[in-house]
């Protein structure tokens, strides 16, 4: 799953955007108090993880050629 945001989006915007693109059965497990934005060489990255602290998905950010920030969400297998 992909989407697009301005590159200077804020956390709030793009965790919005992240919920918004998961599975409902997922974004609905998703808690923000446990999940976590990052700083990688390559971008900004998030984590994202349920209540209990276990991963639903990862997510990370390219620059595209547009000046754009795409974000790819990374679903983790659930048992």
């Amino acid at each position: 799953m992909q989407f697009t945001t301005n590159k200077d989006s804020n956390e709030e915007l793009i965790w919005s955007l992240i919920l918004e693109n998961l599975p409902s059965d997922l974004s609905s497990k998703a808690s923000a108090s446990t999940s976590s934005f990052y700083r990688s060489k390559d971008g900004i990255e998030c984590s994202v993880r349920k209540r209990n602290g276990d991963l639903i998905a990862n997510c990370y950010s390219e620059s595209d050629r547009m000046g754009q920030r795409r974000w790819t969400i990374d679903l983790k297998r659930m048992a």
